[in-house]
């Protein structure tokens, strides 16, 4: 047999190898799998963790708004009144013949505040006087507010200051810190038009009551009141024996 002929025959038979490893490839991936029981058959659990239901959130019942009745816990209290103060009140002595104009505008010879310095600019006269009730205030959602009860304005942005001015720890009272509280107002030490408290100078010190004369001064050094304390010290402190 010629060279040819014995590298053609091993051609061949290894071409049949390759061809028989491929048909029982293929046979193994299409058979069905062989099982011992019927426990087996049964879904294998997700080796992975399932995807985040993209849904969205479930929305809650529509429910009656809430009502802000006060702070919880707060002791009682009263505010003194301000109104009968302001020089400028009632408010519809000039304001019930002018007509209402709510766009927001610089005041002209206006005999208040012509410029509101409250909220950095974002601010107008109507977000807190009543339109058609000059002699009213009223808060975000439009309840009328009376002038004496201007604090309840006051806390729809300042909540936190409401808070400690409710309790005690800002503003002032009246008389001392025992029986019924009465609070002065928000509007008594800040201008609600311009409520930045400025600085200012000192008052004067009181004067030195009537009666009281200069201690005399002593003749000689006195010992600290430690030594004073301890046995014997009177008779070193005057040099007796």
């Amino acid at each position: 047999m010629s060279a040819c002929a014995r590298w053609w025959r091993r051609i061949g038979g290894a071409a049949a190898v390759i061809a028989a490893v491929l048909a029982c490839t293929s046979a193994a991936q299409t058979a069905p799998p062989v099982t011992s029981d019927a426990a087996s058959e049964a879904p294998r659990p997700p080796t992975h963790q399932p995807l985040r239901q993209n849904q969205p959130p479930s929305t809650p019942e529509p429910t009656e708004p809430e009502t802000f009745t006060g702070d919880t816990g707060a002791p009682p209290y009263t505010v003194v009144p301000r109104k009968t103060q302001l020089a400028l009140f009632p408010c519809s002595q000039c304001h019930s013949v002018l007509p209402v104009n709510p766009v927001p505008r610089k005041l002209v010879n206006a005999p208040h505040a012509a410029a509101l310095a409250h909220g950095k600019g974002r601010m107008w006269c109507l977000d807190c006087h009543l339109a058609d009730n000059r002699d009213s205030l009223h808060t975000i959602n439009g309840t009328p507010v009376d002038f004496d009860q201007s604090y309840q304005l006051c806390g729809q942005c300042h909540s936190a200051r409401q808070r400690d001015w409710t309790f005690g720890a800002h503003g002032k009272r009246v008389a001392g810190w025992t029986g019924a509280r009465e609070l002065y107002s928000c509007t008594h030490c800040h201008d609600p038009h311009r409520p930045q408290v400025l600085p200012r100078a000192p008052g004067k010190a009181p004067p030195v009551r009537a009666g009281l004369a200069p201690m005399p001064p002593h003749p000689h050094q006195v010992p600290p009141l430690w030594q004073r304390l301890q046995p014997g010290a009177e008779h070193a402190a005057t040099g007796q024996h």
